[in-house]
């Protein structure tokens, strides 16, 4: 006789539940001693044209305490026609399953920047264990360098590219953070260009210096900022708060150190006019240094000072990147968004950036000459 499903009860039923879940849990399921857990990961281009990619990886090794002396890091190199297969490859190296949960940063070897980017970042776009928070940035030398580096202020349990990049060791104006998930936006939309950090290793690989970017041209190759362009980009596009200004008037030098800093700006088209980017930045700060006696009373005429170096700077910089074709900034994207939007939206801001005049108002307030007069 055959019972009806209904009249089995609830009893049943999460019996059923329990075992289904039972069964599904094991799955996949390996334990933390059975892993091992990557850091970053670096990709550098080779001349080898069937192997063009080398893959880096940067791995944890755990250990019992971290005051053991030893290694703390093992790394695993391959060179494959593709990232995924040299991926799979370099899982038959090491006794655990390499695990890509920790991995946090992407370094780009200087050389890719010559081929697809896109390509290359497909399949960390693809995959789900990595993270879109990532950070991305470009190796100099080359990606296998900057991995290899260990930094005498490199602890154990630590990576000191994570502490470069998350604002809580470094806190610089000098360097630029770019996530995988921007980074990738930026590649697809039309109107904002990509820029990456520059990671530099010296020879000892005892050091790791960060304080240039690159900008990546859709329509032309790579372009370098050197540490001031970089810093003046941190401060139009993030509002970094704690940079400095330098004033040289005559045989007068001080270095104002900039505490709060605003930046906007909006895009002015009318009809029979030139086109106008007009930006307006407003700094607060206080003299940090100076070759000579700075007189209180003059506050105003070093604010003054003070906002004309920085006027001409970030007109400098405007400058370049209109000439260069290349828009780290959004221009493109505010234009779009403010504006009808047709088909020709795109072609519309092209033709217009490279004839945009730019009215950059600079304010700087210098709140005193520090704590003395």
């Amino acid at each position: 006789m055959k019972i009806p499903v209904h009249r089995l009860g609830r009893p049943f039923t999460a019996t059923v539940l329990a075992l289904s879940l039972i069964i599904q849990s094991g799955c996949g399921f390996k334990d933390i001693d059975k892993r091992i857990f990557v850091l970053s990961v670096g990709i550098d281009h080779t001349d080898n044209e069937e192997k063009p990619y080398k893959i880096i990886l940067k791995l944890a090794v755990p250990s019992g305490s971290l005051k053991q002396s030893g290694t703390e890091y093992t790394y695993l190199t391959k060179e494959s026609e593709s990232i995924a297969s040299a991926i799979r490859l370099l899982k038959t190296h090491v006794d655990k399953e390499i695990d890509f949960g920790h991995a946090k940063v992407i370094v780009l070897g200087k050389e890719i920047l010559h081929h697809d980017l896109t390509e290359v970042l497909d399949i960390f776009v693809r995959r789900r264990d990595i993270q879109r928070i990532s950070w991305v940035a470009i190796g100099k030398p080359n990606a296998e360098s900057v991995l290899k580096a260990e930094p005498s202020s490199e602890m154990a349990g630590s990576h000191a590219l994570f502490n470069l990049f998350d604002q809580n060791g470094v806190e610089s104006s000098y360097i630029v953070t770019t996530f995988l998930f921007d980074l990738r936006r930026r590649m697809l939309e039309t109107g904002i260009d990509p820029i990456l950090p520059v990671l530099t290793s010296s020879k000892d690989k005892k050091k790791i210096i960060v304080n240039s970017s690159v900008l990546i041209a859709k329509n032309k190759g790579p372009l370098k900022l050197n540490p001031q362009e970089t810093k003046i980009y941190n401060l139009l596009a993030n509002n970094v708060q704690r940079t400095d200004l330098t004033v040289k008037r005559d045989d007068l030098q001080y270095t104002v150190s900039i505490d709060t800093a605003k930046t906007s700006f909006k895009i002015i088209t009318k009809p029979k006019q030139k086109p106008v980017i007009k930006m307006d930045v407003t700094m607060e700060g206080i003299i940090e240094e100076s070759n000579q006696g700075m007189n209180i009373n003059a506050l105003k005429t070093f604010s003054k000072q003070a906002s004309e170096e920085a006027n001409k700077d970030i007109t400098a910089l405007l400058k370049k990147l209109q000439e260069n074709e290349v828009d780290p900034l959004g221009f493109g994207v505010r234009y779009k968004a403010t504006r009808l939007h047709s088909k020709y939206t795109d072609k519309e801001w092209l033709k217009l950036y490279p004839t945009m005049s730019f009215d950059v108002n600079v304010k700087v307030s210098i709140m005193s000459t520090g704590i003395i007069e």
